[in-house]
């Protein structure tokens, strides 16, 4: 159809026009079906950003929403030691209403079957939580457990040891009946409750138990509810300067919300790098679609150029058709985001902290799929520029082909610009702090550039390497690769990136089990019993002795806090950021003994065993990396706060430590003779064969030392696996959205190519060719392609596993290699497989069509 006179000329007034887009509908009618399966490369990884970022911000929008909710109460303050009278009263003054927590771990039995194991006790007075709720059977144990012995359990412990409401427990000294179960928890006030199933009871029953003297676990809280009048942060900031000395933990809702929104924060940021990638692949495969789509077109571009059509209405029309190509993924994308993010809120609703509304985040969602949408032209505006070299000319030259992208020259740049311009605000939603989005993108930038090298690299050798010499099968095969229109680089992108990024998460789940799995190591203890008490060391020892457990490790614990540094209180320099803040304030457990353990190795200076004299400092070795923070090395002074006595010491050596063995290690080591008058406790590990020698361990100590806890390392870590585990399969599935957009590329890239394959196809048949000899033609050519694509897309992984394992996990760069076989195997069999299916039928069509000028 041609251009009627009063076409527009200009590419802005021709995208606005009804011809160019009735030109850009019939002109797609025999390539839609090719065209719509690169269309939905896209979708995946729109799909995959959409339902991330808006699960972040329902999220956010809950925890803003009901921050009071995640902390339970206006203001929180704990510590390791009871409140003195005149410190509670200043610390509650103002306070609407007040309610006291002590806590600690404890083993809890079970007298019905023998059985025990390690909890979590919280006695509570007062009607904490001021804010949220909490949901028990029956409904009314909640209030009942504070005005009459018992205690609450979590379901999970009912279902573990068969009993039931009624059943009386006993912790400690004391046997309590189960008043019911909590099903939904208040918020939890220690760290370490993650890992131990917790129980609830009256502040007065735990008073009672014989349990709290000494207890290296044991907390104290108090949570106030505040007027409304007052800000807890002001409040918080007051307390601070009023006892600059205390190493009191204070936690107001927006520390709590932080908290919350930091970690949930990270795990979105590691999920919305692969939707990203997964975009950015869907991208290079639209592109890919454009650059076959415009080739293939060049005489009918060439026919409008002769009657006398614009070079910038002849582009508008293909870029009309990129548009709606982009456009229908996006959309479909979005869709398919909403849908999954919608899905997951109503499949876990149950399981979040905070009440979440399930409604999509329409902002979040227009901001996503625009920025996606813009990527998609960006890659897609590169090969259309191309369309401006095609000259009337190309009509009387049968098989033209675009010229070079050179002749476009500046016009690219603008086009350059918007692609980095859109990545960079992909980049920012999903992070949206400092330089790491542009580092993001480098990133991003370097791994298709490797992969890009890899495909032409492969293209230069191909044509270079081949000898006459070799067998023609093999030779023609392998000559495919570098042919003219060749698909070899959007395949090696395609199968390269999936191949990588799988197999990234494959073994950064590794480095994690081995991390989980190092307690199995014969030197390695998986029990800890905690809170042994110096008259108690013996008749422990004797205890394990007696059923065959060895004695690891016996070490006293002393807990101080960091007063100075070389004459400079901490707090000082905690304030003008010379040190970190967590330094002065934490409260350390350190040890005294002779000798190193085998986790440790002396960096600086000399090992101690001794004091020197009675009016010398007490010498002291410090954990490297806490000298680094500290700021000190050999030689320089500090004072120690312990429990009230200062302790002048002297560093005199640095060590080593292999935090990721599970001995009993410590940041400071003190020699005998230097802490042995502080009050403390002994901690003795051990190692168990199996669960139950474990169970039988936890009822003999429950029995002859109900105040020591049995701490499982093994339970711990299948906690910490079951998590792990459930996170892995989401990063799977997230990983699997980038499969999924290399699919389409594969399958269009194919489709794109079986028109070439199909002619040579015909020659060869002409030339006496056989069916099975074309079939292993094409054999030789995906086999080279899977091959060369798993390959590089494992080095790629392994380059990355190795970054992870010595900076991040401390382990050894070598992966499984079993690991990497079975996914170079897999890898190659997709690609070879992939493209024989649908290369299915191209040696079958007979020879005469080469006569016809049919194929």
């Amino acid at each position: 159809m041609a251009p009627r006179r009063g076409l527009p000329r200009s590419l802005w007034s021709a995208l606005f026009h009804r011809w160019t887009w009735r030109m850009a509908w019939r002109d797609s009618r025999s390539q839609r079906m090719r065209l719509a399966v690169f269309s939905m490369a896209i979708v995946s990884g729109i799909a995959a950003l959409v339902s991330i970022h808006s699960l972040k911000s329902s999220m956010e929008d809950g925890i803003q929403g009901q921050a009071k909710a995640l902390l339970g109460s206006d203001l929180m303050v704990s510590s390791r030691q009871a409140f003195k009278p005149e410190e509670e009263k200043s610390l509650t003054a103002g306070a609407i209403r007040v309610s006291h927590e002590a806590a600690f771990s404890s083993m809890l039995s079970f007298p019905a079957n023998g059985s025990a194991r390690l909890v979590q006790v919280r006695g509570l007075d007062g009607s904490y939580p001021f804010y949220g709720t909490v949901r028990t059977t029956p409904a009314d144990a909640w209030a009942r457990f504070r005005q009459e012995p018992g205690i609450l359990v979590e379901p999970a412990l009912l279902e573990q040891f068969s009993a039931k409401i009624g059943d009386k427990l006993k912790l400690g000294a004391k046997e309590l009946p189960i008043l019911g179960v909590v099903n939904k928890a208040p918020p939890r006030s220690n760290r370490f409750s993650g890992f131990a199933p917790e129980v609830y009871t009256g502040i007065d029953q735990v008073e009672g138990m014989g349990l709290l003297g000494g207890s290296s676990l044991s907390m104290r809280a108090l949570h106030l509810e505040l007027p409304a009048t007052v800000d807890s942060k002001k409040r918080k900031e007051s307390l601070r300067q009023n006892y600059p000395e205390s190493s009191w933990r204070l936690e107001t809702p927006d520390d709590r919300q932080e908290t919350v929104g930091e970690a949930l924060d990270r795990f979105q940021q590691f999920l919305g790098i692969i939707g990203l990638a997964s975009l950015v692949l869907g991208a290079i495969g639209v592109a890919g679609a454009i650059h076959a789509h415009i080739a293939r077109r060049v005489p009918v571009v060439a026919v409008l150029r002769c009657l006398g059509c614009p070079g910038n209405l002849a582009f508008g029309i293909y870029l009309a058709q990129a548009v709606a190509l982009g456009l229908l993924g996006a959309l479909l994308g979005a869709a398919l985001g909403i849908g999954l993010h919608m899905g997951v809120l109503a499949a876990f609703r149950g399981s979040f902290p905070i009440t979440v509304e399930i409604a999509p985040q329409w902002a979040v969602v227009a901001r996503t799929t625009s920025a996606g949408f813009l990527v998609c032209c960006g890659f897609a505006l590169l090969p259309l520029l191309r369309i401006r070299n095609i000259s009337p000319a190309a009509t009387l030259r049968e098989g033209a082909t675009v010229s070079g992208g050179r002749a476009a020259g500046w016009r690219a740049w603008p086009v350059y610009l918007l692609l980095v311009g859109a990545l960079v605000l992909l980049a920012r939603l999903n992070d949206p702090e400092g330089i790491r989005p542009y580092v993001l993108v480098a990133g991003l930038a370097a791994a298709f550039a490797v992969l890009f090298g890899v495909a032409k690299a492969l293209m230069f050798l191909t044509r270079r390497l081949v000898r006459r010499s070799w067998p023609y099968l093999i030779r023609q095969g392998i000559s495919n690769l570098h042919r003219p229109r060749s698909q070899t680089t959007l395949f090696l992108l395609s199968m390269g990136l999936g191949t990588f990024l799988l197999v990234t998460i494959l073994l950064a789940r590794n480095l994690l089990q081995e991390k989980l799995h190092a307690p199995d190591a014969a030197e390695s203890p998986n029990v800890y019993l905690i809170d042994v008490q110096p008259d108690q060391i013996t008749g422990v020892q004797d205890l394990l002795k007696k059923q065959n457990l060895p004695v690891l490790e016996s070490a006293p614990m002393v807990t101080m806090r960091i007063a100075s540094v070389r004459g400079v209180a901490v707090t000082e320099l905690a304030k003008t950021d010379k040190i970190p803040r967590w330094l002065a304030r934490r409260e350390f457990r350190s040890t005294y003994r002779d000798y190193l353990n085998p986790t440790e190795t002396i960096s600086a200076g000399a090992w101690s065993k001794s004091i020197a004299g009675p009016d010398d400092p007490v010498p002291v070795s410090l954990e490297e990396k806490m000298a680094e923070d500290l700021g000190v090395k050999v030689g320089d002074a500090m004072s120690l706060d312990v429990q009230g006595v200062t302790v002048n010491a002297k560093i005199t050596s640095l060590r080593h430590v292999d935090w990721s063995r599970f001995n009993l290690n410590f940041f400071m080591v003190f020699p005998p003779g230097a802490l042995e008058g502080a009050p403390g406790f002994t901690v003795v590990t051990t190692k168990v064969p199996d669960s139950g020698s474990s169970g039988a361990l936890q009822r003999e100590l429950v029995g002859a030392f109900p105040n020591v806890s049995a701490i499982d390392l093994t339970q711990i870590l299948e906690t910490v696996r079951e998590i792990l585990s459930q996170i892995s399969l989401v990063v799977t599935v997230l990983a699997g959205f980038t499969v999924l957009a290399g699919i389409p590329i594969l399958v269009g890239t194919l489709l794109n190519g079986r028109d070439m394959r199909l002619r040579e196809s015909v020659l060869l048949r002409t030339l006496g060719a056989s069916s099975r000899q074309v079939r292993t033609i094409l054999l030789v050519e995906f086999t080279a392609l899977g091959v060369l694509s798993s390959l590089t897309g494992l080095v790629l992984a392994v380059a990355a596993n190795a970054g992870l394992a010595v900076k991040v996990f401390k382990a050894g760069p070598w992966p499984d290699g079993w690991l990497l076989a079975g996914a170079f195997v897999a890898a190659s069999g997709v690609a070879v497989i992939g493209g024989l299916l649908l290369s299915r039928g191209v040696s079958r069509h007979p020879p005469l069509e080469i006569l016809r000028g049919g194929a």
